[in-house]
């Protein structure tokens, strides 16, 4: 089923590589998350304390470490897409940084003042980039985690995801719409009924904060919900003063009547 159903033009390389990748990827982003907290956990030690000389060893060691990791995963990124490439490239650049700085606190060890201070400063932002890529990194992986576990994306899903013309933007909306499918089929039955009733009740565009009502579910995961069956086609979808309003796919009113 994948063979055929990945047999286009949009990918260059078999299916086997891409799920190898992913996997691969899945291992990696993991093992980059641990090291990063590690790493986030011996800033306030270094900030605060008078003998570094330990901690600096040892935050040095993680960026090795990291930066190894990143320049395997660059390796392998043409077979997984280009923005996963640029993303992996982000972060050398931000690793590659904050190695430098280390670097300059370990060689003026006798005052390491002024670089400490360096490294206060770039970590607000080094350590929320990091963290928001990732975050980003792990799409990936999730996806990954969704195929290897559920056997495989369904493949009436599938099929219609594929009539999109960049599929790589659907992803994250993909993972998100799967784990709900697997996870928590109760609440996707409930959004799809709640709004079918809404519409046969006269609403012919349902806006979320109704659905919150009906359903009682947070307007954060009813957004994932119905993203994602927009994205199949059960649900249309469009935007009426600044808002996103909902209807079910063929409910057979005309969009011009709001």
């Amino acid at each position: 089923m994948y063979r055929k159903i990945f047999n286009i033009t949009i990918l260059k390389y078999s299916l086997e590589d891409i799920l190898w990748g992913y996997k691969m990827l899945s291992e990696k982003v993991k093992e980059l998350q641990s090291l990063h907290r590690d790493f986030e956990d011996l800033i306030p030690r270094l900030l605060l304390e008078k003998d570094i000389k330990d901690i600096c060893r040892s935050a040095y060691e993680i960026e090795n470490k990291k930066i190894r990791i990143l320049f395997d995963l660059l390796s392998e990124s043409p077979k997984i897409g280009r923005e996963f490439e640029n993303l992996v490239k982000e972060m050398l650049r931000l690793e590659s940084r904050m190695k430098g700085i280390i670097e300059d606190i370990i060689r003026n060890m006798e005052d390491p003042d002024v670089y400490i201070k360096t490294l206060a400063n770039f970590n607000r932002n080094y350590d929320y980039l990091v963290t928001e890529n990732l975050s980003s990194l792990l799409l990936y992986a999730e996806f990954s985690d969704l195929l290897q576990k559920e056997g495989g994306i369904p493949e009436p899903i599938l099929n219609r995801i594929m009539k999109a013309e960049e599929v790589s933007e659907k992803i994250g909306v993909l993972v998100k719409f799967l784990s709900i499918l697997y996870n928590k089929p109760s609440a996707l039955f409930k959004v799809e009924t709640s709004l079918r009733s809404l519409n046969q009740l006269g609403l012919r565009w349902v806006e979320i904060r109704h659905l919150e009502r009906e359903t009682g579910i947070k307007r954060e995961e009813l957004e994932e919900i119905l993203e994602g069956l927009t994205l199949i086609g059960v649900v249309e979808k469009m935007n009426r003063g600044g808002e996103s309003v909902y209807r079910i796919r063929n409910s057979g009113e005309d969009k011009g009547n709001i």
